[in-house]
């Protein structure tokens, strides 16, 4: 019985021990802090932007020599590292990257001290806008005197939009606006993106193609303009 207690005794005594140990160990590791941000949050593809941030622990202090990971981001998935800056001795640091599409970077900070937690951040969305131009574009009157278009237009950059939607407009004076006479989606014709469309309008007038491109991958294009009696 005296064996028994002096074992039950010893456990409970380690036990004590250990969760010290590790109450401990848990209040040494301190909290830090990843801020990210961009240069620029609209761009035009091609052009770069530089993140930088700044790592410090929870007092604030700077964490110097630290390699933070920045890592392309869009629709909800993160590649691999594209850049390791070192933090300089107030904790700052930067990379100049180019982005190839619509989407954010993210930071990570790894750390490689025990007492000091890892952490991240993310920037704000960089919207990447791709060209767009209306290559050819011409007007005139069928047989029944409706206005008929037709031209090409092509995508120079790293992606091409699908559907291309072109519009076929003339310019109201009384208005002083463009007003949309037809709408048509530009097909593939083996060589390149081309599109024709008719619109009932019997006043002479200066007519265009347009694109309207898309908020967050292409910029708009509109053709020459073309006056049709």
């Amino acid at each position: 019985m005296i064996i028994r207690k002096l074992v039950i005794g010893t456990i409970a005594a380690a036990a004590l021990l250990t969760a010290g140990a590790i109450t401990a160990t848990a209040a040494e590791v301190q909290p830090s802090t990843l801020t990210a941000t961009t240069s620029s949050t609209k761009i035009d593809a091609g052009k770069t932007v530089t993140i930088s941030g700044k790592l410090t622990k929870a007092d604030t202090t700077p964490i110097a020599g630290a390699e933070v990971g920045i890592s392309f981001c869009f629709n909800g998935f993160c590649g691999e590292a594209q850049a390791k800056p070192v933090t300089d001795a107030t904790g700052a640091y930067s990379a100049t990257l180019t982005p190839i599409r619509t989407g954010n970077y993210h930071a990570d900070f790894f750390s490689t001290d025990p007492s000091i937690a890892n952490s991240r951040a993310d920037t704000p969305k960089i919207v990447v806008l791709h060209p767009a131009k209306i290559t050819s574009f011409a007007a005139g009157r069928d047989a029944a005197k409706a206005v008929t278009g037709s031209g090409t237009i092509e995508f120079p950059g790293r992606y091409t939009a699908n559907p291309i939607p072109v519009e076929l407009q003339y310019f109201s004076f009384s208005t002083y606006r463009w007003t949309t006479a037809a709408t048509v989606d530009a097909t593939w014709n083996g060589t390149t993106w081309a599109f024709a469309a008719s619109a009932e309008h019997r006043k002479p007038g200066v007519w265009r193609a347009f694109y309207a491109g898309s908020p967050e991958m292409f910029h708009s294009a509109a053709s020459d303009l073309v006056f049709v009696l």
